[in-house]
C-alpha cells in the first residue's frame, strides 16, 4: 500500500552549515547544546542524503513530505537573519524534491515568523516559485499566541492559496513546570509540555474564532493533535466552551474534527487509535517524525495503524489518499 510521510523532519546540509555558527551567537550555550545533541547530531539522516536513503529503501512505495525540523527559525536571530535562514531552506528543499520525486512527495515552506509581512512574501514565493504544498507554523511565536491579531493575514492567506498549515509544537526547558521552579524538569517540557502546547494552539484558534473566520484553512497538527482527542470532551464543555458558547455558530468540537492530525506517536498504538477515534479516518495523516523519534519510527508508526483495524479503503486514506487529496487540492487551487 503507498505511504506518505506527511511529517518527515530535514535539515538541508547547506542551511545546517548557516544555521549552527548562527545559534552560537545567538543562544544561550546550553540552547545551542540541546539542539546540536537532540536534533542535529541524533541521527545522520537528518542531513545526510545517504543515510536517508538507506532508511527508507527498506520501505517499499514510501514517500516523504519534508518538514523543516527544529529550532523555530524566528528563534535564530532578528527578522533578517530568520527571513534569508527561511529563503535558504526552502530553496534546498525544492531542489531536493525536483532531484528526487520519487523519494519526496513535497515540501513544507518555512517562514520567519517574527516578522508577518517577511513570511507572507516568503509564503507567496515559496507556494509559487518553488511549488511549496503549505507553510510550518509552531504552537507559539516566541511566546505570542498564533490567534494573535498580527497572525491573521498569514492565515487568512494560507486559506486564500489553498495551502495547507503544518502545526509544530515548541516549547523549551526555561518554561518551568511549577511556578516556584525556573525550569523544566525531567524532560517534561518536551514529554508533555508538547502536546500541551499543540492542544492550547489547536483550542486558541478554535475558541478565539479563527476557524470559524478561516472555514477553509487546513491545518494538519502533529503527534496526533497532542491532548485534543485525549481530553475532546473537556474541551467541549469546561470554561472555553462557556466563554464562547454565545460567540461561536457551532459548537466547538465542530471546529476540532476540522483539523488533520498525523499518527507520530512513537508506537502508542492505543494512543493512534484515540486519534482515529475522534478524527475519522478521512482526517487522520500517516505521519512518522523520522528521524527524530525512535529509530524505528517508521516500522513503529506502521504496526500501530495496521493494528486499530481498520478497514482497507480507511488504510489507504490514512496511508496516502488523505495526504494526496490535501496536496491536489492545494495544487489545482
Amino acid at each position: 500500500m503507498n505511504k506518505i510521510d506527511a511529517f518527515a523532519h530535514i535539515l538541508p546540509r547547506r542551511y545546517l552549515d548557516r544555521l549552527e555558527p548562527q545559534l552560537e551567537r545567538t543562544m544561550p550555550a546550553h540552547d545551542v547544546r540541546y539542539y546540536r545533541e537532540g536534533v542535529f547530531r541524533f541521527d545522520d539522516s537528518i542531513s545526510d542524503l545517504d543515510a536517508r536513503w538507506r532508511k527508507m529503501e527498506r520501505f517499499p512505495d514510501y514517500k516523504q513530505i519534508l518538514v523543516l525540523a527544529v529550532p523555530p527559525i524566528e528563534d535564530t536571530g532578528p527578522p533578517s537573519t530568520a527571513a534569508d535562514l527561511a529563503r535558504l531552506a526552502n530553496e534546498e528543499m525544492a531542489d531536493l524534491v525536483r532531484l528526487h520525486p520519487d523519494r519526496f512527495e513535497g515540501f513544507v515552506a518555512a517562514l520567519p515568523l517574527n516578522d508577518v509581512e517577511a513570511s507572507l512574501r516568503e509564503l507567496d514565493r515559496a507556494a509559487g516559485e518553488l511549488g511549496a504544498l503549505g507553510a510550518q507554523l509552531y504552537t507559539n511565536v516566541r511566546g505570542v499566541p498564533l490567534d494573535a491579531p498580527r497572525f491573521g493575514p498569514l492565515l487568512g492567506h494560507l486559506e486564500s492559496l489553498g495551502r495547507g498549515l503544518w502545526l509544530h509544537p515548541t516549547r523549551s526547558a526555561a518554561w518551568p513546570d511549577y511556578p516556584s521552579e525556573a525550569a523544566s524538569n525531567y524532560g517534561l517540557w518536551w514529554a508533555i509540555g508538547w502536546p500541551y502546547e499543540t492542544a492550547a494552539a489547536l483550542s486558541r484558534l478554535v475558541y478565539s474564532g479563527a476557524m470559524e473566520r478561516h472555514p477553509k484553512l487546513k491545518v494538519i497538527a502533529h503527534h496526533g493533535a497532542g491532548m485534543v482527542p485525549h481530553f475532546s470532551a473537556r474541551l467541549s464543555m469546561g470554561p472555553g466552551y462557556r466563554q464562547v458558547k454565545d460567540t461561536l455558530p457551532r459548537a466547538p468540537l465542530d471546529y476540532f474534527r476540522r483539523f488533520y492530525a498525523d499518527t507520530a506517536l512513537f508506537g502508542a498504538r492505543h494512543a493512534v487509535r484515540c486519534v482515529l477515534d475522534f478524527f475519522g479516518a478521512d482526517h487522520v495523516l500517516f505521519g512518522t517524525d523520522t528521524p527524530l523519534g525512535p529509530q524505528d519510527a517508521v516500522e513503529r508508526t506502521i504496526a500501530d495503524i495496521d493494528a486499530c483495524g481498520l478497514s482497507e479503503a480507511d488504510r489507504a486514506q490514512v496511508y496516502s489518499s488523505n495526504a494526496l487529496r490535501l496536496l491536489l487540492s492545494q495544487q489545482t487551487r
